[in-house]
């Protein structure tokens, strides 16, 4: 199947290192590892990259990423033309949209050359503008989202509370499809449970409970386990009174080897960490056979029971470090959640996984050919 990829958000170029970036480029390398050919169109493409076999990439047209909605608004006609052109040359048989904020060529284009059009859906974009920067075009973007959600054939949203917002919008089939983990990636474990290591790998943001690690570390005081931490952030100065080494933002292909160094993943979150969230870091813990202790996010609890992972309160200090403790005291159980915890994606949470059930529902929505 050849599959149109298309991302028209400013702020995810292919083969960045934040985690949208990563779900970019595993989603579209794994569907072509699945006999897909797949086309990934972006707004912007990180330097040095060599996408692998079955994938190519290139750089939308138009406004970049300084441009204002007014002007990435006033570009959409020639955008639906330019992709109506390219998609036609490619031979698409379906189209594949991460939606974006003032973004909607994607389904009209799909529209134009009678093709299934499967909108990924990964955060309420509207209102994390809201929140967290500024959103503009306000009335505008909140149509468009109405508009491509309730037109798709299949909405795909990467939680349960993100399926829910979707159905409120107007979208007429939807399902969750979380993020993975490269499975391949990850080596078995070869540590041998003495002296342990926590990690925690992700953007140093507030809402993913960076406050909540550092007083679970001073809760531990002398006993806590060396803390390393993978990524850059607003947070970083927050876990250096901590002593957790901060190495700072990598290369995703580094993320493996880092966290084959460590024993016990922690995605603790804030108390007000918006619920919709799917944990890229959970699935790439559970990967590399960590003992993970994770949030009771409803993504999470969707995955995990407590054969896999440790599941605490958002936000609650006393929860992680009595969980810490716990783990760091009994090797045996690190080793037990481990081990069921790579299992777990190993069986059902890889992104091959994900890439067969997108391939599997272009082609279900695929129009009947004629005399069939």
């Amino acid at each position: 199947m050849r599959l149109a990829y298309i991302s028209a958000d400013p702020g995810i170029p292919y083969g960045g290192t934040k985690g949208a970036s990563v779900h970019l480029a595993e989603i579209t390398e794994a569907l072509a590892a699945e006999d897909g050919e797949v086309l990934v169109l972006v707004t912007a493409v990180a330097p040095g990259n060599s996408p692998p076999c079955g994938v190519t990439v290139e750089a939308l047209p138009g406004p970049g990423k300084d441009a204002s909605a007014t002007e990435r608004l006033g570009f959409q006609d020639e955008l639906a033309a330019w992709l109506e052109g390219r998609l036609r040359d490619f031979g698409a048989d379906a189209v594949y949209e991460r939606f974006a904020l003032h973004s909607a060529a994607g389904g009209i284009v799909a529209q134009r050359l009678g093709i299934p059009h499967l909108v990924e859906l990964n955060a309420p974009l509207l209102e994390e503008a809201a929140r967290y920067r500024r959103l503009d075009e306000a009335g505008v973007a909140a149509r468009i989202e109405r508009a491509t959600l309730s037109r798709a054939g299949l909405v795909l949203a990467v939680s349960p509370p993100l399926a829910g917002y979707a159905k409120a919008r107007g979208a007429r089939r939807v399902e969750v499809l979380q993020n993975a983990a490269a499975i391949e990636r990850f080596p078995r474990r070869e540590r041998d449970g003495v002296d342990p290591v926590a990690v925690f790998a992700g953007s140093l943001r507030p809402w993913h409970g960076l406050e909540t690690i550092a007083e679970a570390w001073r809760l531990l005081d002398g006993s806590a386990p060396p803390l390393l931490v993978v990524g850059d952030g607003p947070g970083r100065e927050r876990l250096a009174e901590v002593a957790a080494s901060v190495v700072g933002p990598v290369a995703p292909s580094r993320i493996p080897e880092l966290l084959a160094g460590a024993d016990i993943g922690l995605a603790p979150y804030g108390a007000d960490a918006p619920r919709y969230f799917s944990p890229l870091k959970l699935f790439e813990y559970l990967a590399a056979g960590l003992a993970t202790v994770v949030a009771d996010l409803p993504a999470v609890t969707a995955v995990v029971d407590r054969d896999a992972a440790v599941v605490i309160p958002r936000g609650d200090a006393v929860a992680l470090a009595d969980a810490v403790a716990a783990l760091c005291a009994d090797p045996s159980e690190r080793r037990r959640l481990g081990e069921n915890g790579r299992a777990l994606v190993e069986s059902a949470h890889t992104w091959r996984h994900r890439a067969r059930r997108i391939l599997a529902a272009a082609a279900e929505l695929a129009p009947a050919e004629v005399g069939a």
